[in-house]
């Protein structure tokens, strides 16, 4: 019981630990000279599960990124430090956290566009994660995709269950990750507020990196976020 005891102690402080370390709620600003973007995301507090009873919620795993069909150039924006990096906390490694962003950064690093220390950085924990992108010269003149990919642990229902044995049953995983999408012709005047839309989930194990369709069967993973609005200035 003691030794019990112990363990449960040192996962708090572990746990505990990593919270305390999270950055503000905001990325460095950039030039508003420059046209750039600027993210918001509202957390939605309520429909986040405990690991354990007496720990505390943690915010969901997220990246952002563009992608531009013309010339297939792709980039992340913003990535969550943990899947960024790929260091986990008791785990070597987490395939079904954001798995088509995955995809999309091992061919960022065959570009030899990645940098995870540029675009990584400690999930913000406040109500709103404020992420702000200056555009490239290259960009300026261009329609590009922006995608979200996000994944909230222990989020279970009906059919990602936490039975063990059943169908849909994923570990702490729960319900699997969602992937928002928006589209931005940086060649016209500033926008404000785009709401991107929910266009599939990613593969409930990361054993691709395949964008799934189907969402009949996501529940809460849905409202994941209350809000997400971006915003593109052009001075």
């Amino acid at each position: 019981m003691r030794n019990i005891i112990i363990g449960l102690w040192i996962i708090l402080v572990l746990f505990c630990g990593s919270v305390a370390g999270y950055q503000s709620a905001s990325s460095g600003k950039p030039d508003s000279s420059q046209p750039y973007l600027m993210v918001d995301l509202v957390y939605n507090l309520d429909v986040y599960e405990r690991p354990v009873f007496f720990l505390p919620k943690s915010h969901p795993t997220f990246v952002i990124w563009l992608e531009e069909s013309v010339t297939g150039y792709r980039e992340s924006i913003f990535v969550t430090k943990k899947a960024g990096k790929n260091a986990w906390n008791f785990a070597s490694s987490r395939p079904e956290a954001i798995p088509v962003w995955s995809g999309v950064n091992k061919i960022e690093k065959r570009q030899r566009v990645f940098d995870a220390d540029a675009v990584s950085g400690a999930t913000p924990k406040d109500e709103t994660a404020r992420i702000y992108w200056q555009i490239p010269d290259s960009l300026k003149d261009r329609t590009v995709d922006i995608y979200i990919e996000a994944n909230n642990s222990f989020d279970f229902n009906k059919h990602y269950t936490k039975k063990k044995g059943k169908p849909g049953y994923s570990g702490a995983n729960g319900q699997p990750s969602l992937v928002w999408k928006t589209s931005i012709d940086f060649s016209h005047k500033a926008l404000l507020n785009i709401s991107p839309e929910i266009i599939g989930h990613g593969h409930l194990f990361g054993e691709n990196h395949r964008l799934f369709e189907d969402t009949s069967k996501i529940t809460t993973a849905a409202k994941t976020f209350q809000e997400i609005r971006i915003s593109y200035f052009r001075p």
